[in-house]
């Protein structure tokens, strides 16, 4: 059965953290990470809603176009950004072409989002990695070899944020997942008796681009 599709109108105010978020890229890298893979999305990050309501999205990257909403900085790596930044720019500069949501189910404690926080601030300073660098890590994780924070994929800091709030095991380690690893069709050994809906595409053309 195809995913729903729903506008981003329609999905944003129903947004909360930890929700998880695809991207299918348009790129020659994306398009190798898919080819890789079998799998649609090149991307993965998660959603944040902060407690004034803000929309934002924890990712890593190798682009430096958008600015941290914190540290008010552009870099390569982990950044938190506001959601539709990355959509608008994403979808104007032929960076992505689909984009998809995984709703989490689970009790987001005050707990749960101050090591959210924690973990943020000890990261932030880390870089993203070389395409080269980042298959060696992947094959390392494979193989049960967990790697340092200087660096992170996107689905390497999707999965060691899960593990910092108790969403999933030390082990498989951060390394080894991929962004096919969060989708409906892969098992993920959730934690905390948290469940993940089923994939619901964005609406491309609902999307505001500035």
């Amino acid at each position: 059965m195809s995913p729903k599709t729903v506008t981003f109108e329609e999905l944003k105010g129903e947004l909360q953290t930890g929700d998880i978020f695809f991207a299918s890229g348009i790129g020659a890298g994306s398009q190798r990470i898919e080819k890789l893979e079998h799998c649609e999305w090149s991307h993965v990050a998660m959603i944040v809603r902060t407690p004034d309501d803000q929309l934002l999205l924890w990712e890593s990257t190798s682009l430096d176009n958008l600015e941290d909403v914190r540290f008010h900085d552009q870099k390569p790596g982990p950044q938190l950004v506001r959601l539709v930044d990355r959509l608008s720019t994403d979808v104007s500069c032929k960076y992505d072409g689909k984009f998809a949501i995984r709703r989490l189910n689970v009790d987001r404690t005050p707990q749960m989002l101050e090591k959210l926080n924690s973990f943020m601030e000890q990261v932030y300073e880390a870089t993203f990695p070389s395409h080269l660098h980042m298959y060696l890590e992947v094959l390392e994780g494979k193989l049960g070899i967990r790697t340092s924070f200087q660096d992170f994929f996107c689905s390497k800091l999707l999965a060691e944020t899960y593990i910092q709030l108790g969403l999933l095991p030390d082990h498989p380690v951060a390394n080894s997942y991929e962004p096919a690893s969060f989708t409906s069709s892969h098992h993920l050994p959730l934690l905390l008796h948290a469940t993940l809906d089923d994939e619901v595409l964005i609406d491309i053309a609902s999307i505001p681009v500035s």
